[in-house]
Formats: C-alpha cells, structure tokens, sequence
C-alpha cells in the first residue's frame, strides 16, 4: 500500500491490468493450493522484469479472475511477457490499458482501502492468531483498545464519548512520551463482530483528532 509514498507518481502516468482466468477456484473464487502458489511465482517473475520502470500496485480476484495492476514510466507490452510465463502453464491471460483522468486516480479510488478496510486487515490477523491459539471465538471477553491523541483535551473528549458506548478506561496507562487512551470492553472477537466495534472506534476517534491504534484480547479454549 505504500507504493506510492516512494515514487514520483507523475512519472508513471501508464496504468495495465494483467487478467488471468483461474482454472480450479476455490469457493471464494481464489486459486487454493498448487495454483495459488504457481500464480504467485509468475506474478514475482513479471514484477522481476519490470522492476526498474513499473510497479505491481495491487491485485483483485473475483469469481475466477485475478486482475493485477501496474503503473509503468512508459509504454509496455505486458501482454508479451506475460504471455512467456503464462501461456507454457495454459493460462490465457489477457492485458488491458486503463484510461485515468489524472494519473493514480484508479489506485487511491478503487484499489487503495479506505480507513475501515486497513483495520479490517489488521483485525483478521488477529483473529486468525486467536484461531490458530485453540479459540473457537464462541465466547466474549474483555478486549482492550488503544487511541493516540494530539492533545490532552482530544483525549477527555473521546474518553467522555465512550464511556457511554460502555466502555472502560485503564485509569493507570504505562508510561510513554504520547498521549493516548487505553480503553476495554467485553465483546464478541469474531471477525464480523470485532469489525463493527472498531469501526465505531476508528469513526469515533477521528471526531476527537485522533488515531485508533488496534486491540489485543486473551485467548479463550
């Protein structure tokens, strides 16, 4: 995601997608398995070849199709090399031009993930931890959350807020040179669960000037 943050997006103005139809999906629609790991060993081949004047920017695979996306500094025929890698494993892959109104627009609207999604990720890694931990997440538990602020008042302000949401705050944080909140509550740590709460969190705490920073909960057998 941090892509850009590294070149001079004016410099590669050229967007292409790289279409490839999966052969064995699986019920989401992604490659499993053998498949998965053969696509993912092409792709690195592509981003070898064009490492010195494009970017691999993200991928998207729905119902059977991966579209992978790259800005380039120049016109490229990525049809051919990856019709060389490709099309020895039968893959019929298809390359496209993708027209923008001013370069990047596709990526910051379409493909770069908006606040929510950026914790969703986060909160998936952690449920998956909890999963490979023996917890079955069929119990709620106490799950702390923490906020960094710029200013002490940003702080009371969103600590007043969620205390009405139920929320407890730890009235003996550890020591550290910013200003933050630490705050818990029992909940539920599904992902669909532990979703709806850091979304109300992330929101909140952008309407107090701050920055939500994730959460930890124990693990449950």
């Amino acid at each position: 995601m941090d892509n850009w943050k590294e070149i001079e997006k004016s410099e590669y103005p050229h967007l292409k997608v790289l279409r490839i139809p999966i052969k064995n999906p699986g019920e989401r629609g992604t490659p499993i398995n053998e498949e998965a790991d053969l696509i993912n060993d092409l792709e690195d081949k592509i981003n070898n070849e064009i490492i010195d004047f494009g970017f691999n920017v993200g991928r998207i695979t729905t119902y059977g199709l991966r579209d992978v996306f790259y800005y380039f500094s120049k016109q490229y025929e990525l049809d051919k090399v990856a019709e060389k890698y490709f099309l020895e494993h039968g893959y019929e892959i298809e390359a496209l031009n993708i027209k923008e109104k001013n370069p990047w627009d596709f990526y910051f609207d379409f493909l770069y993930p908006n606040k929510y999604q950026i914790q969703h990720m986060g909160n998936r890694n952690v449920v998956d931890r909890l999963r490979e931990s023996g917890d079955k997440l069929e119990k709620s538990r106490r799950v702390d959350h923490w906020i960094y602020f710029q200013s002490t008042e940003d702080k009371n302000n969103f600590e007043a807020k969620v205390k009405l949401l139920g929320f407890n705050i730890n009235s003996n944080p550890s020591n550290d040179d910013r200003i933050y909140s630490q705050i818990y509550r029992h909940d539920y740590v599904d992902f669909h669960s532990i979703n709806e709460v850091t979304d109300s969190l992330v929101d909140l705490a952008g309407e107090c000037n701050g920055d939500y920073d994730g959460w930890e909960t124990m693990v449950i057998k």
